[in-house]
């Protein structure tokens, strides 16, 4: 196989060698060429300059043409012949004047033609009159736009020959050492080559011998490093069919025990094959290892294990739905999909068993069935007195002047409070949905607000005979975000403490920086709120004291509103209170 690849490598780089060498010959006899054409172009033009010169003092017959042409010759190392428009040699710088008249007529030369034309004209022949190859440049003699003649440049070829075939030994010498060097060089690295496919070829007979240990090393990084590592992939997996299946044990591990949902997969004898952590802690299973063990005699609560036996048991049950209440409330919807076999679909060899927590979903869609039920009812009860009242000033009240006004004040009331309830369910829905363009938010001078909410709050706290004291630091930061919803956030704390503070009570806000934030403070000392209400004071409709919180005209919306508008600010609101004596509720709003 090296001797293969090392001759045809030879034959190659010959051929390539030749050919190379072959083109730049001629590019270089092009090139050589070229530049003497345009050499005795220029060299045509300096001559004719001279001549032109020559013309204004003689007639152009009357010039010595020999004598300029052997002159010039000299000083531009190139033979010069100057023919007359009619084709007659008049000067030449290699022949002597007296044999001018034996020269036969050019006028038939192509370069001639051209250059009695106005044209340069080239071409390469044979001297007939010299015996010489040589390249001809002719450039018409012109003065005033009238061809006197021409200036013919003729250069030997044998001198370009001479050079061409310089350049040819030197090409010849640099290829062979090329070559002899490409040759040393290619056999190394032939040889770099073939080694491993050799050593490739004695592993593959250790392998197929049973020693599946063996490996090729390879330190290139071309195709034959590739084929090696192929190689030893192929002996690795012969050789570690049983790690690679424990590995992707190991695998499916990790993603199950990543999953938050319980997962359990059990053969049809309902013992475990499979089980994650969060199944085991949903399950309150303590034991380590509960491979081949029973499902059912693993889970102590009653309810649960009830469940499973209904779902596991029952072909056509796919999901249900139980409640434990142990080691604390929650609810699990508990599917179940068969395990079959991909070669053989109708046998099923187990039975997975999926399990979420729904807890938090269940508690929000009863918060909204609630929300609903309670909207209903805050409508209905105002509508109806409405109702009521119409009713009965149709039926004739309306012509007693004392009842009717009474009536009219109770439905006025009654509408002011749907209103109320209306503009509230409102602005609650626009924040929870953040419903607020751009041009809505602006930057809030603190100080400013409070004060102008202490001055609001003020004459409705003395109103009731309510201390109102205020603490606003001057010089607080500005804030960003909805004017109005800032101020509604305030005034809704600040009319809650007065609502819930008996006369001769004490209200007490303060604002103030600190932390990088702005601390909003409204304390009062009112009725207090009983500690097991205060996680759900933030729900909307929810009420400490219903009978209460109607008389003093609340719709249970305000703190809600309170809490969205806090967050849209990107704080938190706080409530500490003891029962029978008064509340503070804390804003935190990031600067």
């Amino acid at each position: 196989m090296k001797k293969k690849i090392f001759v045809t490598y030879i034959i190659l780089l010959l051929l390539e060698t030749i050919l190379t060498g072959l083109f730049s010959l001629s590019f270089i006899k092009m090139s050589y060429l070229s530049n003497i054409e345009e050499m005795l172009i220029t060299d045509g033009n300096l001559v004719n300059k001279m001549v032109e010169d020559k013309i204004k003092e003689k007639y152009f017959k009357d010039i010595d043409f020999s004598k300029l042409a052997k002159e010039y010759s000299k000083q531009i190392n190139a033979r010069i012949t100057f023919i007359n428009r009619n084709g007659v040699v008049v000067g030449d710088s290699e022949i002597d004047k007296s044999d001018l008249k034996n020269i036969e007529n050019h006028m038939n030369r192509p370069e001639i033609k051209k250059a009695l034309k106005g044209i340069i004209g080239k071409s390469q022949r044979y001297s007939s009159t010299l015996d010489i190859n040589y390249l001809y440049v002719a450039v018409p003699v012109v003065k005033d736009g009238i061809i006197y003649g021409v200036t013919r440049l003729a250069y030997p070829l044998n001198k370009i020959n001479k050079i061409y075939f310089n350049f040819i030994k030197k090409i010849v010498i640099s290829m062979v050492i090329g070559v002899a060097v490409a040759m040393l060089l290619g056999y190394r690295y032939i040889n770099r080559i073939t080694e491993p496919i050799k050593e490739i070829t004695v592993t593959a007979q250790k392998i197929s011998n049973g020693d599946f240990s063996s490996r090729v090393y390879v330190e290139s990084e071309d195709e034959v490093k590739i084929l090696a590592d192929t190689f030893n992939l192929m002996a690795e997996r012969l050789n570690n069919n049983i790690s690679e299946l424990q590995d992707k044990n190991t695998k499916l591990k990790s993603i199950l025990t990543s999953m938050k949902e319980g997962l359990i997969a059990i053969d049809n004898s309902n013992r475990i094959i499979l089980i994650n952590s969060p199944a085991k802690k949903l399950f309150n299973i303590e034991k380590e290892d509960v491979l081949k063990e029973e499902i059912f005699n693993l889970i102590n609560n009653e309810e649960l294990k009830i469940s499973l036996e209904k779902i596991i048991n029952d072909n056509d049950l796919e999901k249900i739905e139980v409640a434990i209440d142990e080691p604390e409330m929650r609810i699990l919807k508990i599917y179940k999909y068969l395990i079959k076999l991909n070669q053989d679909p109708n046998r099923i060899i187990g039975k997975l068993i999926l399990i979420v927590e729904v807890t938090e979903m269940r508690r929000l869609e009863k918060m909204r069935t609630e929300f609903v039920a309670n909207v209903s009812h805050e409508l209905k009860t105002p509508l109806t007195s409405i109702l009521g009242f119409v009713e009965t000033l149709k039926n004739g009240a309306i012509d007693n002047e004392k009842v009717r006004d009474k009536f009219l004040n109770i439905i006025e009331i009654e509408a002011e409070r749907l209103t109320r309830l209306i503009d509230d369910l409102l602005t609650l829905s626009d924040i929870e949905s953040n419903k607020l363009s751009s041009n809505k938010k602006e930057y809030i001078d603190v100080y400013e607000e409070m004060i102008q909410i202490k001055d609001m709050m003020e004459e409705i706290a003395k109103q009731k005979d309510i201390e109102f004291i205020c603490e606003i630091q001057e010089s607080l930061p500005n804030i960003y975000g909805n004017r109005d919803w800032f101020k509604q956030m305030i005034i809704n704390l600040v009319d809650n403490a007065i609502k819930y503070t008996p006369e001769g009570g004490i209200v007490r806000v303060s604002a103030y920086e600190k932390e990088n934030s702005i601390f909003i403070s409204v304390k009062d000392t009112g009725i207090g709120i009983p500690k097991k209400d205060i996680p759900r004071l933030f729900e909307r409709f929810y009420r400490v004291d219903k009978a209460r919180s109607r008389k003093v005209g609340g719709t249970g919306l305000g703190l809600a509103i309170v809490k969205h508008i806090v967050l849209s600010f990107g704080g938190k609101v706080d409530v500490y209170s003891e029962e029978g004596k008064g509340a503070e509720f804390l804003v935190k709003i990031p600067l």
